[in-house]
């Protein structure tokens, strides 16, 4: 596919809590001024192009485009929908179901097929060729809804698939619904904070029945307060929306700009995964996020290596600023910069100011610096 990768670097702090930024040999005129991403490499065959089509449907701010030449053209429109050839096994009986729902974020949904009914982790756009997949694969038994972005249409779900039983953190459930998520007072498992693993049901699980465990949670607070993970067979770590692997930074690491709940907070849950690698109890081969590209990780897969993978996130994550960035900031921010006609952008930018980063105002100080046309003479018009 197209390589998409930040266009302007992210910012990290140095010795002396200043903001750098390393840039990236992005192909000229592939991004727009203040863009987060850009295109390292264009598509080389009808294989790639399906992949970026796949990845512009995938984006849910639509920050991608893709514009073939007029000579391949033909070619592109005869390749139908950007999901026709999906699901896509990762590896074993792990894949990825393609097929994302704009209401979940257009987040990236899992299935673990196993004998007696599977692992669907996270949720889809519903669809006859979905539930069919599923059905042909053994049936869903366990819903893993990893927080409370991504739970739409899990009724749906569990009314198709009889008997399943749903997991949510139970921080993360609402009770009565709201325009961004779906009532989620009747899921049948809500798991409470605790700082060691636990199974599905939400028993405690040692730290050293971890290496035996076919399917081991943990929660992870940070991201949103009810964050969870799922560890299955000790090679496959799903992890929605706490972690993900940069492509850039080369290591793995977490969305500062989109930290709902409490950055600090999140590290700490991050460092109890390294404790738990340190200690030899926690492994994994894939990181397998909710938004980014799915990675398997460099090394023998063993807990030495996932220990050294996880200390690197932690002291990256402990370089960012503390706090979170409220729902009620970040939303006007994203709208103002996907429809820069629309009355709010206008309003945002009457009081920003005309020009690069007029928009950034919005958001908290302490995150400012991760908008990649951040100007800092822009932040006076904030009183927050």
């Amino acid at each position: 596919m197209a390589e998409v990768s930040p266009a302007h670097g992210e910012p990290t702090r140095g010795e002396r809590g200043d903001v750098e930024r390393r840039g990236l040999a992005v192909l000229e005129g592939s991004y727009d001024e203040g863009s987060f991403t850009g295109v390292l490499r264009q598509p080389r065959s009808q294989a790639d192009l399906e992949a970026a089509r796949a990845a512009v449907a995938s984006c849910p701010v639509h920050a991608l485009r893709l514009s073939p030449p007029a000579a391949r053209a033909r070619s592109a429109g005869a390749l139908g929908a950007p999901f026709r050839t999906w699901p896509r096994r990762i590896e074993d009986d792990v894949w990825a179901l393609g097929h994302p729902s704009d209401k979940n974020f257009n987040a990236t949904a899992y299935f673990i097929e196993r004998p007696g009914g599977g692992v669907l982790v996270d949720l889809p756009r519903p669809s006859e060729a979905v539930f069919r997949f599923l059905e042909e694969h053994g049936g869903v038994r366990w819903i893993f809804l990893t927080h409370r972005d991504s739970v739409r249409h899990h009724a749906e779900f569990a009314a198709r698939f009889p008997g399943c039983r749903r997991i949510l953190g139970a921080a993360d459930v609402n009770l009565r619904g709201d325009e961004h998520n779906e009532a989620t007072g009747d899921v049948e498992v809500q798991l409470r904070d605790r700082p060691g693993p636990m199974t599905l049901e939400g028993a405690p699980l040692a730290d050293a029945e971890l290496a035996g465990a076919e399917l081991a949670v943990f929660s992870q607070p940070g991201h949103t307060a009810g964050s969870i993970c799922l560890l299955y067979r000790g090679r496959f770590l799903f992890t929605g929306d706490h972690l993900a692997y940069s492509r850039r930074l080369g290591h793995i690491t977490a969305f500062r700009l989109q930290c709902w709940d409490d950055w600090e907070r999140q590290t700490r849950s991050v460092r109890r995964l390294a404790a738990l690698a340190e200690a030899g109890h926690l492994r994994f081969t894939w990181l397998l996020p909710g938004h980014g590209e799915w990675h398997r990780l460099e090394g023998d897969g063993g807990a030495r290596a996932t220990a050294s993978e996880l200390q690197r996130t932690v002291a990256w994550m402990e370089r960012q600023a503390p706090g979170h960035v409220p729902r009620h900031r970040f939303v006007p921010w994203v709208q103002s910069r996907t429809s820069p006609r629309s009355l709010l952008a206008r309003a945002v930018r009457a009081i920003g100011g005309e020009g690069p980063g007029s928009e950034v105002w919005v958001l908290p100080r302490a995150v400012r610096a991760h908008v990649p046309d951040h100007r800092p003479e822009k932040d006076a018009p904030a009183l927050l």
